[in-house]
């Protein structure tokens, strides 16, 4: 769990990893402390995938404080509204008029997802998100376009990527 000046920033998987301990969120909560969601650096998190760590941290949560423990909405709102707050950020954390315009979509029209529409509110949360968003929109602007990046090529930036990964491990 990292501390900021205006709240915690909430780690679970990190914490999880580490065996640092379970954070102590709903006595938090009812504290009136603000809570963000956030993924550790790679040393401590190697993942780093936001929509996991909020699964990952509503399981964790229901399986150590049972009915204290925050609802898959509420590990929503922790994740926007929360880390907005303990950012700092008036701008963030909610889809509303004036506020940044960054946001994804997922199609819940498949197989995996049967039944999942009826909590939007919670889906993240319960039944998970495991594979590349559908949509990303940051500043206004399309990036992730039906589950692909539209300003670079996938195909090579991987195998640039691959490459650095080899050569390092060579040396």
């Amino acid at each position: 769990m990292a501390r900021t000046q205006t709240g915690v920033a909430h780690c679970p998987i990190s914490n999880m990893k580490l065996s640092s301990g379970i954070a102590s969120i709903p006595e938090m909560l009812d504290l009136n402390v603000p809570v963000g969601l956030a993924v550790d650096g790679s040393a401590s998190n190697d993942g780093s995938n936001l929509l996991e760590e909020m699964r990952v941290g509503y399981l964790l949560h229901r399986l150590n404080d049972s009915r204290k423990a925050p609802t898959g909405y509420d590990m929503l709102k922790i994740a926007t509204k929360g880390s907005a707050k303990v950012l700092g950020r008036e701008d963030l954390g909610e889809i509303s008029v004036g506020k940044a315009a960054d946001f994804f979509l997922v199609n819940f029209n498949r197989i995996d997802m049967v039944g999942a529409q009826f909590d939007p509110m919670s889906v993240l949360c319960t039944v998970g998100w495991k594979g590349s968003v559908d949509y990303t929109v940051v500043n206004g602007h399309i990036v992730v376009k039906e589950g692909r990046l539209v300003r670079m090529d996938e195909e090579n930036l991987v195998e640039k990527a691959n490459e650095v990964v080899t050569d390092y491990l060579n040396h």
